[in-house]
């Protein structure tokens, strides 16, 4: 019964060949992080890029404000005038809207995944907003 019992705390304390799995597992954990942190930084690239040109079309369209105010129609050709300079594709602008001091454009971004594609996950798709105020005389 000792030698028994001996035999079977031997075998539960025995721990050869637990370090490959955990090798495995730990090697899979990192390079499910690495592909988050290098797809996670393209998206947020991609946002930025997309925030930094919705504002800049939308500052082109307030720059056509005249004495009479802001108006639709010369604001969205100036706005979508400088997203076809900027390279910006059709169907990537979500929405031009303009009101009678404001110029607001939403824009999406899609950039392919590098580590995403394991897992499916082809591209990433970000949206971004500008909004750019027309002022008129001396107002702030």
């Amino acid at each position: 019964m000792k030698r028994r019992l001996h035999t079977l705390r031997r075998a539960i304390a025995d721990d050869r060949g637990v370090i490959g799995p955990a090798v495995a597992m730990l090697l899979i954990v990192v390079l499910i992080g690495a592909g988050l942190v290098f797809d996670g930084g393209r998206a947020l690239a991609a946002r930025r890029q997309a925030i930094n040109t919705a504002e800049a079309a939308a500052r082109a369209g307030v720059a056509t404000v005249t004495a009479d105010g802001l108006r639709e129609d010369p604001a969205r050709a100036a706005t979508l005038d400088f997203l076809d300079a900027a390279g910006v594709a059709r169907s990537d602008i979500v929405s031009i809207t303009v009101t009678a001091t404001t110029v607001t454009v939403v824009l999406t971004a899609r950039r392919d995944a590098v580590f995403g594609q394991l897992i499916g996950n082809d591209s990433i798709v970000v949206r971004g907003s500008g909004e750019a105020t027309a002022t008129f005389g001396n107002s702030p």
